[in-house]
């Protein structure tokens, strides 16, 4: 039997809200500014971790942070960066600087996983909205009047087989395919709509809580 390989976690979330890195590691399709985490400062013992929206979240270092800090793709040295709460103070960050251990800190940033976007985004929800209405053109539901059109041919051979002919109803025309497909176009960009909505109302709230005019965190874990 084989054994699976320990894989430390980069970090503890010390609320269950479901922060994850911009890239890869549990990132997917459309994101949350206040969830993804963009950058990580650290000076080798502990870590203050940054969302998009520039907060720092309530999360906790872990063994496995050094090894995916190796994603960086842009390093700042000697400075901590977020707002929020759960950010240092400022008189903690001048005292660092006075004591000469801010030196000792370095800021890494990441980038977005490949195809994924956040819901802000107007120009890549535009596109995303696209891409999931393409299905929905003359050609696919002209492909499926053609099955309306066997099954039906298939019950009038029976039919008339059985000696007791039915009737049948006609096949729809041009108009009403193309009703058909504006309806079915319009029902999806309104199921989009909703979610986006919903989306961008879970981000201002877990916004807000992280900035410290929420008294609670909210649960935000059923949105990507």
């Amino acid at each position: 039997m084989s054994k699976n390989r320990y894989q430390p976690a980069p970090f503890r979330d010390r609320y269950g809200i479901g922060f994850h890195f911009a890239f890869g590691y549990g990132s997917s399709g459309h994101l949350l500014r206040n969830r993804t985490i963009v950058a990580v400062c650290s000076d080798g013992d502990e870590a203050q971790f940054i969302n998009a929206a520039g907060l720092v979240v309530p999360c906790v270092a872990m063994d496995g942070l050094p090894e995916l800090l190796r994603h960086a793709i842009r390093r700042e040295y000697g400075q901590i960066i977020g707002d929020g709460q759960f950010a240092k103070p400022a008189h903690v960050l001048k005292a660092m600087e006075g004591a000469g251990t801010l030196r000792k800190w370095v800021t890494c940033y990441f980038g977005l996983a490949e195809f994924c976007f956040y819901f802000d985004d107007d120009t890549a929800w535009d596109a995303h909205e696209q891409a999931e209405i393409a299905g929905l053109t003359p050609a696919y539901i002209l492909e499926m009047a053609e099955l309306e059109r066997r099954h039906q041919r298939r019950q009038r051979l029976a039919s008339e087989i059985a000696d007791s002919p039915q009737g049948l109803p006609d096949l729809p025309t041009p108009a009403e395919l193309e009703e058909r497909r504006q309806k079915a176009i319009a029902e999806r960009l309104a199921e989009l709509r909703e979610q986006r909505r919903q989306a961008l109302e879970q981000d201002r709230q877990l916004g807000a809580w992280l900035r410290g005019e929420l008294p609670a965190p909210p649960l935000l874990r059923s949105v990507a």
